[in-house]
Formats: structure tokens, sequence, C-alpha cells
């Protein structure tokens, strides 16, 4: 790794052979260094990984304002994270979740901890990996810091692994996101004028499916691989669901201003169909 910017005796902007960015902190890592230099491995302490929602220099500030416990228990969180979420939850999200948990933990001493959150029953209902994990890390925080901070603070913790797995994109889009989940799921209940099935693995399997969605949208890589012969079956067979999946993909088009081709919405439509199946079993005893 050489050095391509030097901030300050601490701190100095590496680049990997791969063209990979870091932020490395370590003590004397700068010391008399110059542009070009190799970065003495032997001194870092640390390495951040420079994202959209947090840049280099946001970076550098950050360092200077969160206390290193903060981040060494931070880190320790990603770590376990990683392990039980997924590889997706890599070092870009640290510092931005270093900053949120260091601001609760003043918020905290100051008593003025968090009471509530917009998206709380949102991110209950479609994010229960992320929120389990969120509260489990609020344990952690307990553990090493003696500090109990609100059950409620897991639903931003929550979000800030959400976003982990479209590459620490700004925390805001993920919001975004949610909101865009929960009117998808909203509009089908209006078609159907009742609850969804108690089947938690297909709202998963279709929260997931719509989190892919997004991703692929966000980078203009729509889903294009319709198969004719099975749309049009499933039209004939399906239309009901076929259309409602026609207007969850001309809604997230409207919001987003993209395309959301037929390939997709035969997907939407397979979801769809599995998330209703409870509802058409019922009427069929009902009717029986």
């Amino acid at each position: 790794m050489r050095i391509a910017k030097i901030f300050n005796n601490s701190v100095v902007l590496g680049v990997d052979e791969a063209g990979a960015e870091f932020v490395v902190f370590g003590r004397g890592v700068g010391f008399q260094a110059r542009r070009g230099d190799l970065v003495d491995e032997s001194l870092i302490e640390r390495r951040f990984v420079p994202s959209e929602g947090a840049s280099a220099e946001r970076i550098v500030a950050l360092i200077d304002e969160i206390p290193a416990a903060d981040l060494d228990l931070t880190s320790r969180i990603v770590d376990e994270g990683r392990r039980v979420l997924g590889d997706h939850v890599t070092e870009h999200v640290l510092v931005p979740l270093a900053d949120h948990i260091s601001f609760a933990l003043r918020r905290a001493g100051e008593g003025a901890a968090l009471t509530d959150y917009p998206l709380k029953w949102e991110v209950m209902s479609l994010y229960p990996a992320e929120l389990a994990f969120a509260r489990r890390a609020l344990a952690m925080v307990e553990a090493d810091r003696g500090v109990a901070l609100p059950d409620i603070e897991a639903v931003p913790l929550a979000l800030h692994f959400v976003n982990a797995q479209f590459g620490a994109r700004d925390i805001q889009a993920t919001v975004d996101m949610t909101q865009v989940l929960a009117r998808v799921l909203e509009i089908i209940r209006e078609e159907y004028g009742e609850a969804l099935g108690h089947d938690e693995n297909a709202v998963a399997r279709f929260v997931t499916h719509l989190r892919y969605l997004y991703a692929r949208g966000a980078k203009g890589a729509a889903r294009d691989d319709e198969t004719p012969e099975l749309t049009q079956a499933i039209r004939l067979t399906q239309p009901r669901e076929y259309a409602v999946a026609e207007r969850l993909a001309t809604f997230i088009g409207e919001r987003y201003g993209w395309e959301v081709k037929a390939g997709e919405v035969l997907y939407l439509t397979i979801h769809v169909i599995r998330l209703t199946a409870g509802l058409r079993e019922a009427g069929v005893a009902r009717a029986s």
C-alpha cells in the first residue's frame, strides 16, 4: 500500500495495488512520509474504508471526534455482524456505525436518550434479522460500557446493517428504500382487503427480492430475463396476482424513474402468489 495523501502524522490515505483506498490510522504513520511512499504496515492501528456516505476527509474528522474506545467497540460489533449476518457487513459500515454509537452514548450520558424512531414498525417487519442483531449489538455496548441504551436504538442500528448490503451507501438511501418496501406491502394488502398470511418465510423472501431489485435499479442493471411463454401462462392462470405485480412495478418505476421490465414483473408475480397463497386457501375453505 502506498501513501496517496497525508492528513497528519497519524493519518494517511493509502491506496493498495488494486486501487482500493483506505484511511490508515497509526501513531507516526505519516511522520516524515511523502506521497508515493510505502505505508509502514507495522505502524497501522486501524484502517477505514471511504465510501459514498463517508469520504476520506469525513473519516479523518470523525477519527478526531470519536473516542478510541467507541471505535474499538464498534469494530468488534462489525466483526460479529459479519459472522452473524454475512460477508456483506464490511469495514465500510464501521465509521458511520461508530459515529452513531458514539453519539447515542453521549445522548444517554446527557439524559437525552432516543425515545422513538419514525421507521420503527417498518424496520421491525421488514428487517427481522438485522433488528435481532442490532439488539445483540446493544447488549455488547452495555457489557463493554455499562450503559443500557434504549431498545429503540436497535432500529437505526439495524438500518446501518441493511445499508451494509449496498456498499455503505448514504443511510438516507436505505431509509427511502424502507419506505418504498413498506408501501409495496401496503399495496398488496390494499388489493386483497385483509392482512397477508403468516408465512414469515414468504415475506422475508419477498423483501429480500425487493432489496436486490432496488440494488439492481440503483446500478442501472434491471433484470430483463423474461420467458414469454411462462409470462403468458402466469398472466392467464393468475391474472389478479399479475395485475398486482404490474401495479407494484409501476409504483417502483415512477418512484425512482426506472424501467421495471417484464422479466422483473414476472418475478414480482411469483412472490405475490406466494404471499397470498394463504388467503386463497382460506377462500377455498370458506367456499367449501
